[in-house]
């Protein structure tokens, strides 16, 4: 339906800075006369209609459709505002001599009688005032209390006239109006939203971030390049770039990492099994905890896996600052073994290596989909075990350094790193440190997240403290048994499964649902797996055994391999391969060939030991040795009893705070050293006690000739529990 436009000569049509007059139509358009004299055509095109036309004829495109918009009130409240400060400027209320009312004008309004905008902004604030004192309306609204305003002040006039003269008739709407209400694209012109957008855009983290002020000025630059130079609102403008510097960031970190959107290192993958990517990380533990020897408070970090698609804990390791790449390694074979977690009364065990679990679903007549907050705690608690495809990490030394990637090369396992300084890039294990605070902050030796929120209580250590600190040990078993008994069993918004988006998910029946989609890919359970995550060393047997950093070590499994040929183990040579564990070096491993099993080699002198035996420690004392011996190489037969010595005055006389330091991470990896080879050795020795079968198979029942099947371990479905319905 064709609008019809109230035009006649002599009438009024609103533009941008209020009334122009018509003085003639013609087939194109209108001729309007603006108020600062000057004529200019307007097309047809450009005006639209208004419903309400005792006013105005028609309306500039460039007002519309804010000016439809506006409530009929709306628009009445913005023209009395533009007939004030057209009087005040012009001394018109119409702004047009043509269209004077009688009176006009009147003293001091216009510039005929010379007074300054101030005095006239004073003179008209008053009139207004007695206005709306003498109004009935308003005073009904006051005696309603819906308002309580009873003047108006001349700054108020003063800035309608300012904001008149900036953007127009636009800058006289009240803003109140607009909110919630009309769009940007409503209020602000479409050339001007299109070279802000080509501005903002600009900021992509190479160049510095300027102010919204910067930004208006090189947005108009632009705009009188490309012969546009309109009236835009300043108060929606800057609102305008506002929400775009939102979208692209507000510092420069923020918007390099926006403009890498789209990209592949930035896309989402998506990850679909158990398995597909394993996330870890190390976080300081924000709890001290008491170290035995000592007697002192100490920090320490944890290392965690999680599984992207399920969220599941993995492994979890407390393990003294700073981990290193051994600790990494531990870890992943913690991944990659399945555990379980005893409840028996009110005694929690220590996760356990439990073999291959079948299946972790929730107990019989339980909902694999329910929340198993109400299932009895007591039992065995799966944690699962898997070979993942990949590994999401950041750049932390322990995961990129060489034993690490040599662990991850032997199980086929990719690395992805995420990108320097990008925390999110690794969200699902950040976000883990953050549940992580649940349970620290439910210990004594909670310290907070920084100074401002530790309390001055925090790591006493005498009569008058609250509750003992935890021990790491028992640090380990209280945060291993939060993730069995309380996150895996509690509701995870995160986990959504394909038809069942309203399911409230844990992360262990999520696990159980996708494998039993995806099928389970079990890892190869033997006894002796933790030594295959383990760094190699090649040493010559000898008649004294073999030796490594000038320790000699040595036993009577040996004797077969004391003279071997070149070429028996590795081609260039007659060396043999020995497993070493840098925290714990008074002792080495190998596998005897003949038997298949991993056998111990005890250092010469560990009987004699009074510190603990890391390489860092070992490296001290030798390097004490050598400074009090010289230069020279160690004997032989006297390096054990030196470097015996000289650990026992390093363990006494520990009085620099670094080296207490040192002493107490040697402490805590020696333990968890043990506990691993303890358990790996418990292990061996059950295997052994079995009735193994003299043939080798898989286990899906292929049988293994007896060439191939030498060294591998051998499969029985009886070896570990069956942790099915657990």
């Amino acid at each position: 339906m064709t609008e019809r436009l109230g035009i006649k000569i002599g009438g009024t049509v609103l533009v941008e800075d209020g009334p122009a007059i018509v003085t003639s139509l013609h087939a194109a358009g209108v001729s309007i006369q603006v108020l600062d004299g000057s004529s200019r055509v307007v097309e047809w095109p450009e005006l639209s209609a208004v419903a309400d036309v005792s006013q105005v004829g028609a309306v500039a495109r460039p007002l519309e459709p804010m000016w439809s918009c506006l409530s009929e009130s709306a628009r009445h409240e913005t023209l009395d505002r533009l007939a004030v400060v057209l009087e005040i400027v012009t001394g018109y209320r119409r702004g047009h001599a043509e269209l004077a009312d009688p009176g006009e004008p009147r003293e001091p309004f216009g510039p005929a009688w010379g007074c300054s905008l101030t005095t006239r902004c004073e003179r008209m604030a008053v009139l207004l005032t007695n206005d709306l004192r003498n109004d009935p309306a308003h005073r009904r609204r006051l005696d309603e209390r819906r308002t309580n305003r009873m003047s108006v002040s001349p700054s108020t006039v003063y800035n309608w006239v300012v904001r008149w003269r900036q953007d127009g008739l636009v800058g006289l709407v009240d803003a109140r109006r607009l909110r919630g209400r009309v769009a940007f694209d409503v209020v602000l012109p479409a050339t001007f939203r299109q070279h802000a957008a080509h501005v903002v855009d600009q900021l992509d983290g190479t160049t510095s971030t300027v102010s919204i002020d910067e930004l208006l000025r090189r947005i108009r630059v632009r705009m009188i390049a490309a012969g546009r130079d309109e009236i835009v609102p300043d108060r929606a403008s800057r609102a305008f770039l506002s929400q775009l510097m939102s979208q692209v960031g507000a510092t420069t970190r923020s918007q390099r990492t926006r403009s890498l959107r789209g990209t592949a290192g930035y896309s989402h993958v998506s990850v679909v099994r158990p398995g597909e990517v394993v996330a870890i990380d190390a976080t300081r533990a924000d709890v001290l905890v008491y170290d035995e020897r000592s007697g002192k408070p100490i920090s320490v970090e944890v290392l965690t896996a999680i599984d992207v698609a399920t969220r599941v804990i993995l492994a979890l390791r407390v393990v003294a600052r700073s981990a290193d790449s051994i600790d990494a390694s531990l870890l992943m074979y913690d991944v990659m073994r399945p555990m379980s977690q005893l409840v028996e009364g009110t005694t929690v065990r220590d996760w356990r290596w439990a073999g291959i679990p079948e299946g972790i679903a929730p107990p019989v007549g339980e909902s694999a989909w329910n929340r198993l907050e109400d299932a009895t705690l007591q039992g065995e608690h799966p944690i699962p075990g898997l070979a993942p495809d990949a590994i999401r990490s950041d750049h932390g030394s322990i995961f990129i350094s060489a034993a690490f990637e040599d662990v991850l090369r032997k199980f086929q396992i990719d690395l992805l790193l995420s990108r320097s300084r990008r925390p999110t890039d690794n969200a699902h294990v950040e976000r883990w440190h953050e549940t992580l605070q649940r349970a620290v902050q439910q210990l004594p030796g909670y310290k907070g997240r920084n100074p401002s929120q530790r309390g001055s209580a925090v790591g006493r250590i005498d009569a008058g403290a609250i509750e003992p600190l935890v021990t790491a040990t028992e640090l380990q078993r209280y945060l291993r048994a939060f993730i069995a008994l309380d996150y895996h069993r509690t509701w995870h918004q995160g986990l959504t499964y394909p038809g069942m988006e309203g399911e409230r998910l844990t992360p262990l029946s999520l696990f159980d649902a996708l494998t039993s989609v995806t099928g389970r890919i079990h890892v190869p359970q033997d006894p002796d797996l933790l030594y295959d995550f383990l760094p190699v060393r090649w040493g010559t047997v000898a008649h004294a055994g073999v030796e490594f950093h000038n320790l000699a070590y040595d036993c009577a499994a040996l004797d077969p391999y004391r003279a071997v040929r070149v070429g028996q183990f590795r081609q260039q040579d007659g060396a043999m391969p020995f497993f070493y564990d840098p925290h714990d070096v008074s002792r080495i491993w190998f596998r005897d060939p003949a038997t298949g099993t991993v056998v111990e080699v005890p250092w010469r002198g560990a009987h004699l030991l009074s510190a603990p035996m890391t390489d860092a420690v070992r490296d001290r004392a030798v390097a004490r040795v050598r400074a009090q011996r010289g230069a020279g190489k160690l004997k032989r037969g006297a390096a054990t009893e030196a470097i015996v010595h000289e650990l026992g005055e390093l363990t006494s006389t520990a009085t620099l705070k670094e080296w207490r330091a040192q002493l107490a991470a040697a402490h805590l990896r020696v333990d968890q050293s043990r506990r691993d080879h303890d358990e790996a050795q418990a292990a061996i020795a059950e295997a052994a006690s079995l009735d193994v079968p003299a043939v080798a198979q898989t286990p899906d029942g292929t049988v293994l000739p007896p060439e191939v099947a030498t060294g591998l371990s051998v499969y029985r479905d009886d070896e570990w529990p069956d942790l099915q319905g657990a």
